[in-house]
């Protein structure tokens, strides 16, 4: 009789999926959602109701933006080099389900004690997906977009990097998920107040909002990297963008507010980007 050993692979492989399609569709959703949360603040701030009239409060404006994007067309005319011009999009992309799946939770598809020097290192990689996007887009404005993107976040990195070893060293460990089990009933907020400040600034200049705003410069140029990608392009760099924001958010809690309410208190940190 022969034993067959492909059901605990093949158990092992759909969970993994499954993992893999909650991770996907979480990002999708949080940020059609988050870009919904940020036009009725602003809207709000600014004395106006914001998105109200497609569906029930304007629930349905993020998926009707998704879809009017995704039907557009998008020009490659004069494009040097198209076959990287049209993988940057897709690398950014592809750096942002890579460190959704290192946050610990229930979505989180890798588990390993070094959890921390995972998310770093495949944070860093986002440089070359800027860089990639201007440099082979073949116009002015793009390469000069993303050398400033790409000088801003190199000079912050550096600090960044400081700021979480000294953290690290808090912590004796590098395992993100013991450090926020850790923290149930005490906030490394408190004790830290000094790294916590400085994380929220660096923390603003890595994903790019005001007023470190170098790698686009909407309010001193007409774009930045992305000026000469339209349509579904596009829409992948602005997910990166906005599932990037919630990501840092999400890290921001289990560093140094970790417990209970975890989406609670990330939730704030986002209401603090916007």
């Amino acid at each position: 009789m022969v034993r067959s050993h492909s059901f605990p692979i093949f158990v092992l492989l759909s969970l993994f999926l499954l993992d893999l399609v909650g991770v996907l569709v979480g990002v999708l959703v949080g940020v059609a959602f988050f870009t919904l949360l940020e036009r009725k603040l602003i809207g709000g701030f600014h004395f106006r109701k914001g998105p109200r009239k497609v569906l029930l409060f304007g629930l349905f404006q993020p998926f009707s933006d998704a879809i009017k994007l995704f039907s557009k067309g998008s020009l490659s005319t004069m494009v040097s080099y198209v076959y990287c011009y049209e993988f940057s999009p897709f690398l950014g992309l592809f750096l942002l389900f890579l460190i959704r799946g290192i946050i610990p939770s229930w979505g989180g598809i890798m588990g390993t004690r070094f959890l921390g020097v995972c998310f770093f290192t495949v944070l860093r990689l986002g440089v070359y997906f800027t860089l990639l996007s201007g440099w082979r887009s073949n116009r002015g404005f793009s390469v000069v977009g993303a050398y400033r993107a790409v000088s801003q976040t190199i000079s912050y990195e550096v600090c960044l990097m400081l700021f979480s070893l000294s953290v690290f060293y808090y912590w004796s460990k590098y395992d993100v998920l013991v450090c926020f089990l850790d923290q149930v009933g005490l906030w490394f907020c408190f004790f830290l107040a000094h790294f916590f400040i400085g994380w929220v600034f660096l923390c603003l200049s890595e994903v790019g909002r005001a007023p470190f705003d170098f790698s686009e410069g909407e309010s001193e140029l007409v774009s930045g990297f992305n000026i000469e990608y339209g349509g579904s392009f596009f829409s992948f760099i602005f997910i990166c963008e906005y599932g990037m924001i919630i990501l840092i958010s999400l890290i921001r809690s289990c560093f140094f507010v970790g417990g209970a309410n975890y989406f609670l208190k990330a939730f704030f940190f986002s209401f603090f980007f916007v």
